[in-house]
């Protein structure tokens, strides 16, 4: 009986050792491995491989492997805004020019 899980979910490209690890307590055998890996890589399209670690009783063996045949890498974009080209420019306020006397006048007599 297995009581605990590592499973080490790893992109195109990654390690086993770099993949992204979960623990589950809910897998107990192989075949249960077996369909969780099938029903995560259909999610996840990106995922190349997962391995599943039991580490119940102080060990460390492979409880099952499983490569994605169906692994499709995501491309990433050169700016995480996803806007093609330079980045905006933000305009400057016009500095307001100081009144003068006449414009003074005017205003105070509400013309």
């Amino acid at each position: 009986m297995v009581d605990a899980v590592e499973i080490y979910i790893c992109k195109k490209g990654q390690k086993v050792e770099e993949g992204q690890m979960v623990m589950s307590n809910d897998i107990d055998c192989k075949e249960a491995a077996q369909e969780d890996a099938e029903k995560r890589c259909k999610v996840v399209t990106s995922i190349e491989k997962i391995v599943y670690y039991d580490v119940s009783g102080g060990g460390f063996r492979v409880l099952y492997s499983y490569t994605n045949p169906n692994c499709k890498e995501i491309k990433k974009s050169p700016r995480p805004t996803g806007g093609g080209g330079p980045a905006p420019k933000k305009k400057k306020k016009a500095k307001q020019k100081p009144q003068g006397f006449w414009q003074k006048m005017k205003k105070s007599l509400g013309v």
